[in-house]
């Protein structure tokens, strides 16, 4: 169990840094939003479109989301499976990652607006520690066990942000090695573009 453990918060530590396999570029982003987020705060009496232009700067256009999940459905089923797995690169992969932040999330939220105007190094700076604390918590809980999921919920409405639409209020009913199901919140939203979904942030119950 011991060796579990310590696998665990190996895994889930490196979760930022696993992108496919490519640690240093996922390093080189952590380090690139630690440093535009000082430069934010010091930047931050300048208009929201100048300071995305510099977030954005060397960070590749991207069009769509890149999860590969095309239904809740599916990627709720793949986030439990890969927690279950301690499969710290696919919960990666499922969860929105900085080109998507900077192109195509972060420019129609609510925060990027008055009377909120968060410089977007800092927002994505809290999307990243929202996901190291949530999935090194959900693989302590749940990985190396036989996990069975018997349902999920999210609201009924979307909320709308251009052409995005943020799933929010989302719990999972699952099963932890035959154990009685629970009902908990495994992670934060969902965001649906282009019949596209992804996992905006893993925070939960844990």
């Amino acid at each position: 169990m011991q060796g579990w453990r310590k696998f665990a918060v190996l895994a889930a530590l490196g979760l930022m840094a696993a992108c496919d396999g490519r640690a240093d570029a996922a390093a080189a982003d952590r380090s690139r939003a630690a440093t535009l987020t000082t430069a934010a705060v010091i930047d931050s009496a300048l208009p929201m479109d100048v300071l995305l232009d510099r977030f954005r700067r060397d960070i590749p256009k991207v069009e769509a989301l890149r999860s590969g999940a095309n239904s809740r459905d599916e990627l709720v089923r793949r986030i439990v499976a890969a927690i279950a797995d301690s499969d710290a690169v696919a919960l990666e992969r499922l969860s929105m990652n900085l080109g998507e932040f900077a192109w195509l999330y972060f420019p129609t939220t609510k925060v990027a607006a008055p009377p909120y105007e968060v410089p977007p190094a800092l927002a994505w700076f809290q999307v990243q520690e929202k996901d190291r604390r949530g999935v090194l918590r959900a693989l302590r809980e749940l990985g190396g066990h036989r996990v069975t999921l018997d349902g999920y919920r999210c609201g009924e409405t979307p909320t709308l942000e251009g052409e995005n639409r943020i799933w929010t209020g989302c719990t999972v009913s699952v099963s932890r090695d035959g154990a009685p199901t629970v009902t908990l919140r495994l992670f934060g939203a969902i965001l649906e573009r282009d019949n596209r979904f992804a996992i905006l942030t893993y925070e939960n119950d844990f």
